[in-house]
């Protein structure tokens, strides 16, 4: 019995090692801290322009441009992925179910589409539902949890205005890490980051060309 219990306890630290501890906030200071991490993400329905460089598994880089129509009132995405010379690689609509207009090579899988515009409303909309925690970490920064069907999404406050997302899955095992950079009241990120955990991960790189808010 006691060897379980120690098995057990064991897998429990492990599964809970990837969340950090928070120091809950006072409720004032709560709904501050909501109003703040709610920056990066799209308010309404948007146009936005980026250009993005990836970084593939094994080191590989492509540089593409991207035209995302999205709305966070309904969730619908439309994204569509083009080379540097115009070739459109990827045209591909997701709201309830993933609809692929066209998409060459790789870009035509369900699977791997599917998995991007996981990866798409991740940067452009807010985490679903409230916040489970709000407070400090042991550093100092500030941030916000929240419990998702998929697993925790943890946003930080870090120091000079930048915030740094962290998405686990059920198991706390980190997933994705999204930096939002150069961020202004009532604009959009200027620069974006994203990182894939595990041994097959990958990275982008996304710079602000151009937003237009949709009425």
């Amino acid at each position: 019995m006691r060897a379980t219990a120690i098995v057990a306890m064991s897998a429990c630290i492990l599964s809970c090692a990837g969340l950090p501890r928070i120091h809950p906030a006072g409720i004032s200071d709560t709904a501050d801290l909501t109003k703040k991490i709610m920056t990066p993400f799209l308010k309404g329905s948007w146009r936005v322009v980026h250009s993005i460089q990836g970084t593939l598994p094994g080191g590989s880089t492509a540089d593409m441009i991207g035209v995302t129509m999205a709305s966070s009132d309904t969730g619908k995405i439309h994204s569509t992925l083009m080379s540097i010379e115009g070739l459109v690689l990827l045209d591909a609509e997701y709201e309830t179910r993933l609809v692929i207009n066209r998409g060459i090579g790789p870009l035509g899988r369900q699977d791997l589409v599917k998995g991007m515009m996981r990866d798409i409303r991740l940067i452009l909309f807010a985490p679903k539902g409230a916040m489970a925690e709000a407070g400090t970490l042991e550093n100092g920064n500030h941030a916000g949890r929240f419990r998702t069907d998929e697993g925790d999404i943890l946003i930080i406050m870090k120091e000079g205005g930048d915030i740094e997302l962290r998405a686990y899955d059920r198991s706390s095992r980190l997933l994705r890490t999204v930096r939002f950079m150069d961020l202004k009241p009532d604009t959009l990120p200027k620069k974006i980051e994203l990182e894939s955990a595990g041994m097959i991960g990958y990275s982008l790189r996304l710079d602000l060309i151009e937003a237009e808010k949709i009425r």
